[in-house]
């Protein structure tokens, strides 16, 4: 395993919070320890001199003093108004007739509690001291001085610290191998993703992720599969388009380049057998032409380089002139074409070469795949902010399992629904792309055999600068 790998930047991650927590945590418990046995040794040594300051009255009971101070393992001298040794429980380390100088003895007297650290110069050490004042049968007018070894005390804070100490290292040993496991356990799952993914990239698409809780984790695994998924549909739409334009490349150059070979060696008949091969000739070419054409038009949609021009649209005109303009082509194929715009319907901000692209796109389909005496209707009204657009047709109709597809680029239907000259199955993509870059939306619904709905919605700007008497003149024309 990587040193760099997130397992290990995720456990050192929690490694050191919860080293952040645990050693402040133990330096304040081992301060607040030493405070507190530091605190209570002198709070025992001062009601040991207080007990006996007030229970001492007789000179015959200060033998008892020694023993006392080796249960307390304490030393007790008692001294004069002089701070001179009196009495000692231990005369090689507070001799009698030793003066005691400093702030002990003038603090013993002050009647302030006393608790102070006595270097004592005879053996050198440390100790804890306090005093009360001490009289005795009216002969002994002074103070008795209790003291205890700092070092004691030192000793066993050490000891405490050790153990301190031990806990700590055992609780670092058990945060290292909790981090560990719980590093390990949220590093797996991205493990698993990333070793998916990278199958992914390298077109294994049945490749899934294990989805094994509901949160963040999980929603992102199933975010994976259903890329893995989606990716695998696009490459196959993929392959199948690039199948057809390889197809409907092949099949017209064929031609061209058959027919363009007869006339060539001059094997046709007559003039008008070479006129004819020479309008199959010029059909291929515009097949090949509107082929190109469209792919060039997809190109530029989504690089993002179309060209528009926002003007002011009058739709009545606009719907006119494509029905118009389609109009040679459904008389062929004996269609009514009909036209149903409500009368409110303002003009729109858009623009209006592509939105004619959108709805003559729409309308020879509709044409093209539509029954002999059926129809196509064109209904339009306008909303609070929109205007919405119906194109409607009596054809074959798309099939439940085409229908979510019939935008994409990559899919194409079944051919065999559809003429070959005249459709590249680019212009649905074409309608989609377009109607997106016009800020719409477009939905379409289908029943096969009985035809299909196209419906379009734009959002539309009021003309400014129009008053109410004269706005009916541009919105109906």
């Amino acid at each position: 395993m990587k040193w760099n790998s997130i397992v290990f930047k995720l456990g050192g991650t929690i490694f050191i919070i919860l080293m952040c927590v645990i050693l402040p945590l133990t330096y304040t418990i081992d301060q607040l320890f030493a405070r507190f046995y530091f605190s209570e040794a002198r709070h025992q040594i001062d009601q040991l001199a207080y007990q006996y300051s007030h229970t001492l009255t007789d000179l015959k009971d200060i033998d008892s003093l020694k023993t006392v101070a080796r249960l307390t393992k304490t030393e007790i001298c008692i001294i004069d108004r002089d701070g001179k040794v009196l009495y000692t429980s231990n005369d090689t380390i507070l001799p009698k007739r030793t003066q005691i100088s400093g702030d002990l003895p003038v603090s013993v007297y002050s009647g302030k509690a006393v608790k102070l650290d006595y270097f004592n110069p005879y053996n050198q050490k440390n100790y804890l001291a306090t005093g009360k004042p001490l009289q005795i049968d009216d002969k002994v007018n002074g103070a008795i001085l209790v003291f205890s070894k700092a070092e004691q005390i030192k000793k066993t804070i050490h000891h405490i610290e050790l153990l301190l100490l031990a806990t700590l290292l055992g609780a670092l040993c058990m945060a290292l191998a909790f981090t560990y496991i719980a590093s390990k356990k949220l590093a797996s799952p991205l493990l698993q993703m990333e070793k998916v993914t990278r199958d992914v990239a390298k077109g294994k698409f049945y490749r899934k992720v294990s989805i094994t809780s509901n949160d963040e984790v999980g929603s992102l695994a199933a975010a994976i599969n259903d890329l893995g998924h989606e990716l695998e549909g696009y490459r196959n739409r993929q392959t199948e388009f690039f199948a057809n334009i390889s197809h409907d490349l092949r099949t017209p150059i064929s031609y061209i380049k058959g027919y363009t070979q007869v006339i060539h060696d001059k094997l046709y008949k007559n003039e008008k057998e070479k006129e004819l091969y020479l309008s199959i000739i010029l059909d291929e070419v515009n097949q090949l032409n509107a082929l190109v054409a469209d792919l060039f038009e997809l190109s530029k949609i989504e690089g993002g380089q179309l060209d528009l021009h926002f003007t002011w649209v009058n739709l009545y005109d606009l719907i006119g002139n494509c029905l118009t303009k389609v109009a040679l082509k459904a008389k062929k194929k004996k269609l009514r074409l009909l036209k149903e715009l409500d009368a409110n319907i303002p003009f729109i901000y858009t623009d209006a070469v592509r939105l004619e692209q959108i709805l003559m796109n729409l309308v020879e389909n509709a044409i093209r795949y539509n029954r002999v005496n059926g129809e196509v209707k064109i209904a339009g009204n306008a909303g609070k902010k929109k205007v919405n657009l119906v194109i409607e047709d009596t054809g074959i109709g798309i099939s439940e399992h085409d229908l979510p597809y019939i935008f994409e680029r990559f899919y194409k239907a079944d051919k065999s629904r559809s003429d070959r000259l005249g459709s590249t199955g680019l212009g649905l993509s074409i309608v989609k792309q377009l109607v997106v870059v016009l800020e719409g939306d477009i939905k379409v619904k289908s029943t096969l055999n009985k035809g299909t709905s196209f419906s379009i919605t734009l959002p539309f700007n009021i003309r400014e600068g129009m008053g109410e008497s004269n706005s009916s003149s541009f919105q109906k024309r």
